[in-house]
């Protein structure tokens, strides 16, 4: 069985984890779910640092999901710089990956914060203080770039680009509509 990757990233309150949850919940067992925020701070309680023992286990998540169930939710901020291993890892061992990207404006981020439990766990200055403006993946300054041989000629379009102007069930929509052209 071929296992697609949907990978989505995005900063803090962007709203990645709530569609990743909400598209889990529609696939039901024909996905596993990896959780940066899980693996990180519920399992290991470590902080967001390259190569923290979160990092190994994700890993070892997704090779051991591979071929077992038909998709892959990764979510997370994932910072480009922070997460460049993790990140090449994913893309160099999976042959069908689908990329979104948040971009969310930083208002947004601060507005949706202030209605999520996590608020109690860290203030509004935290988000400012870990915001990325376009942590794009692909192009000038990303880990993938075109002429790049580590840019997988499998992943769909590059990164896609979701808005505050999409609904969940919007994205959804575009998640399993662009994963056809992996089963077809």
């Amino acid at each position: 069985m071929d296992t697609i990757v949907i990978l989505l990233r995005g900063n803090s309150g962007s709203g990645k984890t709530t569609v990743a949850k909400a598209l889990h919940q529609q696939l039901g067992a024909e996905a596993v779910l990896i959780s940066q925020d899980v693996f990180r701070r519920e399992i290991f309680h470590v902080k967001d640092t390259p190569n923290n023992h979160a990092v190994g286990l994700m890993m070892e998540a997704l090779l051991y999901a591979r071929g077992k169930v038909p998709f892959i939710i990764v979510e997370g901020i994932f910072a480009r710089e922070k997460y460049q291993d993790f990140l090449l890892f994913l893309l160099e061992s999976f042959e069908k990956c689908l990329i979104y990207y948040f971009d969310v404006p930083f208002q947004t981020t601060i507005e949706r914060h202030r209605t999520r439990p996590q608020r109690a766990f860290f203030p509004e200055s935290s988000l400012q203080k870990w915001w990325l403006e376009k942590d794009l993946l692909f192009g000038e300054n990303g880990i993938a770039s075109e002429s790049n041989d580590t840019s997988n000629k499998s992943v769909l379009s590059k990164e896609k680009i979701f808005t505050e102007k999409q609904t969940i069930s919007e994205m959804i929509t575009m998640i399993l509509e662009d994963t056809k052209q992996f089963q077809e």
